[in-house]
């Protein structure tokens, strides 16, 4: 017939387990109180004869006989008596408090023999009675400590596994508590997280509703035409970049001076070319006189090219300068760059970029807040973790010691 495990919550293995236990260590309990009564009672029977070989010395003493080995008996006897005296017995009986009394037992009695045998054959012929009581009271109390350490190493140490058995209970009831203030802070920072969370949900809705407000839409649609032009421009003068870079060069030397207008608008067409057409006057004079020069420089042969950029060059200046292939596009650049400031200089995009401005710099808060929230969440998670394996270990333990003690089979819960 197969025993079933019997299951239970750890909060209630405690009472069960002293209710269980109680059969096992009450016998054992007396027996052990037995041997410590007896052991109490030798020790003061040694005590007594040690008193008494105290009083022997005194009146050899006072008699002017061995007063040398009178003196030694008295200061030997003391010192058993100090010995002695340093035995505590404990209130409560457990294994531990026991093989603590029986190792003080054995330390004790080791270094009264020690002396024993070094003074006593000192003092012979003398207190010859008097000492055969104190070798056959320490011979008794020997007697006793040794029955003492045999019943915690044969009969009590079922006592030393229930004792045990009792700390890791306690241990593991300590580390439920701790589960528990784990738990109860994860629900705590858990609730701030998900606060935060409807926050940012909240300030990101907050933020399109702003992005998506009349003022900055236009805007945003003006940036994107402007972006658009900004590569049709580039795209345009592409064949005219290496002459700029040649020229320019060039232009540094006599014969091909230009104007401080046309240095600075010819290192904007290099560097940024819609900003160099876009604040260009109608027909964009500047860039034409530039060209004239080039076309010049290149006629003179001072501007040297490899020839399929040579004539793509030539193209492109007779295009701008006869045909007046950028007309169309400038004027989309001018009147896309002046709606483009229109809307950004107006009072109502102002106010929705600093209400932007505002909605960002709280919702990365938000967002920062939320980093720090979800950091210490995990840590708490890693932790709880950590303390779950820890008492799964101690469940286990306690089950198999259990066993050990009772030879019954329990399923611990938590």
């Amino acid at each position: 017939m197969v025993t079933r495990n019997l299951e239970m919550q750890i909060k209630e293995f405690k009472p069960w387990l002293e209710k269980e236990t109680e059969n096992l260590l009450q016998p054992l309990n007396e027996q052990g109180k037995k041997i410590v009564t007896k052991v109490e009672e030798r020790l003061s029977d040694a005590r007594e004869t040690c008193e008494k070989l105290v009083e022997e010395g005194s009146k050899e003493t006072e008699r002017g006989k061995a007063i040398r080995k009178a003196k030694v008996t008295q200061k030997l006897s003391r010192y058993f008596l100090k010995q002695i005296d340093k035995i505590v017995f404990p209130e409560k009986l457990s294994f531990n408090e026991l093989d603590k009394l029986h190792k003080d037992l054995e330390k004790m009695f080791s270094s009264i023999a020690r002396e024993r045998n070094a003074w006593f054959p000192r003092i012979s012929p003398l207190f010859i009675i008097a000492r055969k009581r104190v070798d056959f009271a320490f011979s008794r109390l020997a007697g006793s400590i040794s029955e003492l350490g045999t019943f915690l190493s044969d009969d009590y140490s079922k006592a030393r596994v229930a004792e045990k058995l009792f700390l890791e209970t306690e241990e593991t009831l300590k580390l439920l508590n701790e589960l528990g203030k784990y738990e109860k802070h994860k629900a705590i920072i858990e609730k701030k997280k998900q606060n935060l969370q409807k926050k940012i949900e909240n300030g990101e809705r907050n933020l399109d509703a702003t992005k998506s407000s009349t003022e900055l839409d236009n805007l945003s649609e003006i940036n994107q035409k402007i972006q658009q032009l900004k590569k049709q421009v580039r795209y345009n003068l592409r064949h005219l970049q290496k002459p700029f870079l040649k020229f320019a060069n060039l232009a540094r030397g006599p014969g091909h001076a230009l104007t401080a207008e046309e240095v600075e608008k010819l290192n904007h067409y290099l560097k940024d070319p819609f900003f160099a057409l876009v604040t260009e006057k109608t027909g964009y004079p500047v860039l034409k006189s530039i060209l004239k020069k080039i076309e010049r420089a290149i006629d003179d042969g001072k501007l040297k090219l490899k020839s399929s950029r040579l004539r793509k060059g030539r193209e492109e200046i007779n295009a701008i300068l006869n045909k007046n292939k950028l007309d169309s596009l400038h004027q989309n650049c001018t009147h896309a760059f002046s709606l483009e400031n229109q809307i950004i200089s107006s009072e109502e995009t102002q106010v929705a970029k600093m209400k932007l401005k505002q909605l960002e710099r709280k919702l990365g808060e938000l967002q920062k807040r939320k980093e720090i929230v979800v950091a210490r969440f995990d840590a708490l998670e890693r932790e709880h973790t950590q303390l779950l394996e820890k008492i799964r270990e101690q469940k286990m333990m306690l089950e198999k010691s259990v066993f050990e003690v009772l030879e019954k089979r329990v399923n611990l819960e938590f």
